[in-house]
């Protein structure tokens, strides 16, 4: 899954939307990979927020160290990502940003 060439920094913005009735387990298990992504060799940032006026939408803003190390990221987390597939509303879309300025 290569984004783009190069060893810098990679910043990421994934949403999340939860199925009706599903947004606490959903939120369960996102709120559970924080603290261990956060442990992750390369993880420079990783935060998880629910939108206030949508709740059960949810959007982790990250940063690591290269896009290497955001592919290992991304590995690790398969599981619990298909684990929640069934719960979610539509496919999870994953942003990866170059930072600019």
């Amino acid at each position: 899954m290569a984004f783009f060439g190069g060893g810098e920094k990679v910043q990421v913005v994934a949403e999340i939307h939860a199925r009706t009735g599903c947004k606490e387990a959903v939120r369960a298990m996102l709120t559970a990979l924080v603290v261990p992504s956060r442990k992750e060799n390369g993880c420079k940032q990783y935060h998880l927020h629910e939108d206030t006026k949508n709740p059960g939408s949810f959007d982790t803003c990250e940063e690591w160290a290269s896009e290497a190390l955001l592919e290992e990221h991304l590995g690790r987390a398969k599981q619990t990502l298909e684990q929640a597939e069934p719960l979610l509303d539509g496919d999870l879309k994953l942003v990866v940003l170059k930072l600019l300025v």
